[in-house]
């Protein structure tokens, strides 16, 4: 089948939606971008992504990356793609901060998706470069700067992101790999082992350089004691010249469900007590604080948002397949008419209700996602600070409800998908069970779901008094005000009012909760990830209407089978869908969550256990 996305969409979002035109006059970007660019830069993004990275996607999961000796190889034509990405303004010197060639976010994300879709495997690689160089911006000195990253924006290099060890995950507070002090204070032995690195030794550069999180000697316990430094796998000489190895070998790689071409490395660093790294930031205080676990929540942050966008363009990619497919498999009639002649599956009723459900949820989290995009455009240009303090405090409550929800509802959306394809979809045939393989980890990633609704319940809401996340929720409370009589869409709205109000009890049960911590302490954990998807709800439901009123208007003077009728015509159904198929969800969640039914909690442990 031919890779095909939706590139209209994309532009809806850029040039009719969204205020681009105030990201484009940040002083930052005013004299290198305009509006007229956004058809360009998406079709010619859309052209690479068909003809330079799709055509590795399916090859590479067939053939997956190989460790021989010691030695990684990588998948035909990855080294390749990823070298022209980076080399050709499609990768991370678009995406950095301090680099004059950088694109607002909103336009970068938009042609990243559609690399992302076409090989979910490569854009990954990109994007850890990506988060890496940034930290070394952030946080490294000038001669760090100088020494790294030009190699690491123009395809030489690759970075990654260490944190996970055998026996730590998402602990971080309790790794054990250490670091020790040399004579130089800047440069400190590194001894331990990483594991789940992902791309930790790809092979698509001569060299990869790890940010790797290490306790220093004498370290406080827990996170504060957590260091954070520059670890190459080759030596780098101060004059930016390559050196000899830097003793990080590749134990292994992991043999995955999904994400075949991508080297998910286990890593040994200083097996021969020859592993060196460059602090970043400052050296541990006198009490052994570090700020390491600290400086990598930006590049953690970076990629949550990232993974939740990665998971729901892989769904829009099995969505696209799976409609392409309907329009062109001829089986069965209409239901109830006898004799009539074979239609093609697109025609029968249930398979319609599957394509719009993938529709919806796609072009809605994708809304939220880009909205999300906006903000941290806005914080990092804008010359008007209050706003910008304002949208950083709102991308921050949307990031775990992107990372969680994006990821979990993309597997449901990529399940659909396959149904639609029938017995294909779960050949090797069809791209669409890739896709499930390779969405899967995206749930588990920069944080497990749980991880992110404990986040979003237990910090996003609580910052700053709950101050925050208040302002966001009357940002919903606005817009519902504003539009709520609006016209042709009065039972939408009202179902979004009742939402709302059902968010509204949620925030206040779970603020009751946190006061009597007492009697409710495990109440809080165990409904995290569904009071999580109350507030997804309701914001997807709002963008999406959002963009159905600008649709309407846009229409209303379209003819059926004029033009773009069809385009705003899908735009609206997608809303009207969603609000009144998926959000009547939230007050439903909101009633269980009030019930505080827990049997979960009295359930003996031996009975979830099978001996």
């Amino acid at each position: 089948m031919e890779f095909k996305y939706d590139v209209r969409d994309l532009k809806f979002i850029l040039k009719e939606w969204l205020p681009t035109e105030e990201v484009l006059a940040c002083d930052r970007y005013k004299d290198n971008f305009s509006m007229d660019d956004i058809d360009l830069l998406l079709n010619e993004g859309y052209k690479v992504a068909r003809e330079v990275v799709n055509p590795i996607n399916a090859p590479g999961d067939k053939t997956g990356v190989k460790l021989e000796k010691g030695v990684v190889t990588p998948v035909p034509g990855f080294k390749e793609a990823y070298q022209f990405l980076q080399q050709n303004g499609w990768g991370s010197s678009s995406e950095c901060i301090k680099v004059d060639t950088g694109m607002p976010l909103i336009l970068y994300k938009a042609c990243a998706e559609m690399n992302t879709a076409a090989c979910p495997a490569l854009t990954s690689c990109i994007k850890l470069t990506s988060g890496a160089a940034n930290l070394i911006l952030r946080f490294g000195t000038q001669e760090d700067r100088d020494r790294f990253v030009p190699k690491m924006l123009d395809g030489s290099w690759q970075g990654t992101m260490c944190l996970t060890e055998p026996n730590f995950g998402s602990d971080t507070g309790d790794i054990i790999t250490r670091s020790y002090p040399t004579d130089d204070p800047r440069i400190w032995k590194i001894k331990g082992t990483k594991m789940f690195i992902t791309a930790g030794d790809q092979g698509t550069g001569e060299n990869t350089i790890h940010l790797l999180l290490a306790r220093p000697e004498g370290g406080a316990p827990g996170s504060p004691g957590i260091g954070l430094y520059i670890v190459p796998k080759y030596w780098v000489n101060e004059d930016g010249s390559p050196g000899e190895s830097n003793d990080v070998t590749t134990a292994g790689l992991e043999h995955k469900m999904g994400l075949h071409a991508q080297a998910t490395a286990l890593l040994n660093f200083g097996d021969d007590d020859n592993c060196r790294g460059i602090l970043l930031g400052p050296a541990p205080d006198a009490r052994g604080c570090s700020q390491g676990l600290a400086m990598m929540f930006h590049m953690m942050n970076e990629s949550r948002i990232g993974t939740g966008h990665n998971a729901n363009t892989q769904g829009a990619a099995a969505c696209y397949f799976a409609s392409q497919y309907a329009t062109e498999r001829i089986q069965g009639r209409p239901f109830g008419i006898k004799n009539a002649e074979r239609v093609p599956i697109i025609k029968h009723e249930d398979i319609r209700r599957m394509l719009l459900d993938m529709k919806a949820h796609v072009e809605g989290i994708r809304a939220m996602i880009f909205r999300g995009f906006y903000y941290l455009d806005i914080e990092s240009n804008s010359s008007d600070r209050e706003k910008a303090k304002k949208y950083s405090s709102f991308a921050e409550i949307l990031t775990p409800i992107v990372k969680c929800y994006g990821s979990e509802a993309s597997l449901g959306v990529i399940a659909q998908a396959i149904q639609v394809l029938g017995g294909v979809g779960y050949t090797l045939d069809y791209p669409v069970e890739q896709y499930l393989r390779d969405s899967k980890i995206l749930t588990i990633w920069e944080g497990t779901s749980f991880i992110h609704a404990n986040d979003l319940i237990g910090r996003k809401m609580r910052m700053k008094e709950g101050a925050p996340f208040a302002a966001w929720m009357q940002d919903i409370g606005n817009f519902i005000e504003v539009h709520q009589n609006e016209k042709g869409f009065e039972k939408e709205m009202k179902n979004l009012a009742a939402a709302f109000a059902a968010a509204e009890e949620v925030r206040a049960i779970y603020n009751e909760w946190w006061a009597d911590m007492e009697h409710k302490r495990r109440l809080i954990p165990l409904y995290a990830q569904r009071a999580l998807f109350v507030f997804a709800y309701v914001y997807v439901a709002m963008c999406l209407l959002d963009q159905a009123f600008v649709a309407a208007k846009k229409s209303q003077d379209l003819k059926p089978h004029e033009g773009e009728y069809a385009f705003y015509a899908g735009k609206i159904a997608s809303a009207r869908y969603y609000a009144n198929n998926i959000l009547p969800a939230a007050p439903m969640l909101a009633s269980l969550i009030k019930s505080e039914e827990d049997t979960v909690l009295t359930c003996p442990e031996e009975a979830l256990v099978v001996n």
